[in-house]
Protein backbone atom coordinates (compact mmCIF):
# COMPACT_ATOMS: atom_id res chain seq x y z
CA UNK A 1 0.00 0.00 0.00
CA UNK A 2 1.19 3.33 -0.27
CA UNK A 3 2.92 4.47 2.70
CA UNK A 4 0.62 7.84 3.55
CA UNK A 5 -2.81 6.67 4.33
CA UNK A 6 -4.55 9.79 2.93
CA UNK A 7 -3.19 8.38 -0.51
CA UNK A 8 -5.40 5.21 0.16
CA UNK A 9 -8.49 7.37 -0.50
CA UNK A 10 -6.83 8.36 -4.20
CA UNK A 11 -6.37 4.70 -4.97
CA UNK A 12 -8.55 2.85 -7.88
CA UNK A 13 -10.36 3.49 -10.90
CA UNK A 14 -11.57 6.60 -11.48
CA UNK A 15 -13.73 8.06 -15.10
CA UNK A 16 -15.68 11.07 -15.25
CA UNK A 17 -16.00 14.06 -17.18
CA UNK A 18 -14.21 17.48 -17.23
CA UNK A 19 -14.80 21.33 -17.99
CA UNK A 20 -11.63 22.66 -20.03
CA UNK A 21 -10.92 26.11 -20.08
CA UNK A 22 -9.59 28.29 -22.86
CA UNK A 23 -5.85 28.81 -22.97
CA UNK A 24 -3.91 30.25 -25.63
CA UNK A 25 -3.74 27.07 -27.28
CA UNK A 26 -6.85 25.30 -27.21
CA UNK A 27 -10.98 26.43 -26.78
CA UNK A 28 -12.76 25.57 -23.79
CA UNK A 29 -14.71 22.88 -24.15
CA UNK A 30 -15.45 18.88 -22.43
CA UNK A 31 -14.08 15.72 -22.47
CA UNK A 32 -14.38 12.48 -20.67
CA UNK A 33 -11.58 11.58 -18.08
CA UNK A 34 -9.85 8.16 -16.46
CA UNK A 35 -7.23 7.72 -13.67
CA UNK A 36 -5.71 5.18 -12.26
CA UNK A 37 -4.10 5.25 -8.97
CA UNK A 38 -1.70 2.64 -8.01
CA UNK A 39 0.63 2.15 -5.38
CA UNK A 40 3.83 2.60 -5.63
CA UNK A 41 7.26 3.38 -4.19
CA UNK A 42 6.86 5.92 -1.38
CA UNK A 43 3.53 7.49 -2.72
CA UNK A 44 1.46 6.57 -6.09
CA UNK A 45 1.20 5.88 -9.38
CA UNK A 46 -1.17 7.65 -12.00
CA UNK A 47 -2.25 7.15 -15.15
CA UNK A 48 -4.18 9.69 -17.22
CA UNK A 49 -6.11 9.31 -20.14
CA UNK A 50 -8.63 12.61 -21.10
CA UNK A 51 -10.98 12.36 -24.45
CA UNK A 52 -11.54 15.51 -25.62
CA UNK A 53 -15.50 15.94 -26.69
CA UNK A 54 -16.08 16.08 -30.78
CA UNK A 55 -11.95 15.90 -31.03
CA UNK A 56 -10.85 14.22 -33.36
CA UNK A 57 -7.41 12.68 -32.80
CA UNK A 58 -5.25 10.52 -30.08
CA UNK A 59 -6.31 11.69 -26.29
CA UNK A 60 -3.78 13.38 -23.89
CA UNK A 61 -2.03 9.94 -22.21
CA UNK A 62 -0.07 10.81 -19.17
CA UNK A 63 1.67 8.77 -16.29
CA UNK A 64 2.56 10.62 -12.93
CA UNK A 65 5.11 9.28 -10.12
CA UNK A 66 4.58 10.54 -6.77
CA UNK A 67 7.49 9.63 -4.28
CA UNK A 68 7.68 11.08 -1.02
CA UNK A 69 7.20 14.77 -1.57
CA UNK A 70 8.39 14.94 -5.38
CA UNK A 71 6.28 14.56 -8.61
CA UNK A 72 7.30 13.93 -11.86
CA UNK A 73 4.92 14.55 -15.27
CA UNK A 74 5.08 12.62 -18.34
CA UNK A 75 2.72 13.19 -21.46
CA UNK A 76 2.11 12.64 -24.93
CA UNK A 77 2.88 16.62 -25.29
CA UNK A 78 6.28 15.31 -24.73
CA UNK A 79 7.89 17.46 -22.49
CA UNK A 80 10.47 15.64 -20.21
CA UNK A 81 10.63 17.38 -17.21
CA UNK A 82 13.89 18.74 -15.46
CA UNK A 83 13.02 18.91 -12.09
CA UNK A 84 10.72 17.31 -10.36
CA UNK A 85 7.90 19.14 -8.83
CA UNK A 86 6.45 18.65 -5.18
CA UNK A 87 3.98 17.08 -3.95
CA UNK A 88 2.27 17.90 -0.63
CA UNK A 89 -0.80 17.79 1.90
CA UNK A 90 -3.19 20.72 1.89
CA UNK A 91 -5.89 20.05 4.46
CA UNK A 92 -7.53 17.48 2.65
CA UNK A 93 -6.14 17.90 -1.26
CA UNK A 94 -2.52 16.18 -2.23
CA UNK A 95 -1.46 19.31 -4.01
CA UNK A 96 0.89 18.66 -7.27
CA UNK A 97 2.86 21.93 -8.34
CA UNK A 98 5.54 21.70 -10.71
CA UNK A 99 7.05 24.70 -12.79
CA UNK A 100 8.94 24.85 -15.59
CA UNK A 101 10.66 27.34 -18.89
CA UNK A 102 6.96 26.93 -20.01
CA UNK A 103 5.37 27.93 -17.03
CA UNK A 104 3.33 26.36 -13.91
CA UNK A 105 0.82 23.75 -13.18
CA UNK A 106 -0.98 22.74 -9.95
CA UNK A 107 -3.55 20.32 -9.31
CA UNK A 108 -5.29 19.44 -6.78
CA UNK A 109 -6.87 15.99 -6.22
CA UNK A 110 -9.43 15.35 -3.44
CA UNK A 111 -11.74 12.67 -2.20
CA UNK A 112 -15.45 14.04 -1.80
CA UNK A 113 -17.60 10.87 -0.79
CA UNK A 114 -17.61 8.62 -3.74
CA UNK A 115 -16.16 11.39 -5.97
CA UNK A 116 -12.73 12.24 -6.84
CA UNK A 117 -12.26 15.77 -7.58
CA UNK A 118 -9.67 17.44 -9.81
CA UNK A 119 -8.77 21.21 -10.01
CA UNK A 120 -5.77 22.06 -12.97
CA UNK A 121 -4.26 25.56 -12.63
CA UNK A 122 -1.65 26.48 -14.39
CA UNK A 123 0.19 29.87 -15.18
CA UNK A 124 2.44 31.07 -17.64
CA UNK A 125 4.95 32.21 -17.01
CA UNK A 126 5.03 30.77 -13.87
CA UNK A 127 5.20 33.80 -11.97
CA UNK A 128 2.02 34.99 -13.51
CA UNK A 129 -1.25 34.31 -11.64
CA UNK A 130 -2.89 31.31 -11.42
CA UNK A 131 -5.99 30.32 -14.10
CA UNK A 132 -8.68 27.59 -14.34
CA UNK A 133 -7.56 25.02 -17.12
CA UNK A 134 -9.46 21.55 -15.93
CA UNK A 135 -12.28 20.81 -13.06
CA UNK A 136 -12.75 17.39 -13.12
CA UNK A 137 -15.23 14.95 -11.24
CA UNK A 138 -14.66 11.18 -10.98
CA UNK A 139 -16.54 7.97 -10.29
CA UNK A 140 -14.79 5.06 -8.58
CA UNK A 141 -15.31 1.89 -10.97
CA UNK A 142 -16.16 -1.18 -8.86
CA UNK A 143 -12.86 -3.66 -8.91
CA UNK A 144 -13.13 -6.70 -11.49
CA UNK A 145 -13.19 -9.74 -10.00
Amino acid sequence: MAPDPRLRALLGDWTGTEELFPTAWTDAGSARGALSIEPGPDGILIDYVEARDGAEGAPLVAHAVIAGEGFWWFDTYGFTPAAPGTAVWEDDALLLDRRSDRGRTVTRLRVQGDRLLLELDTAVPADAELAPLVRGTYARQAEQS
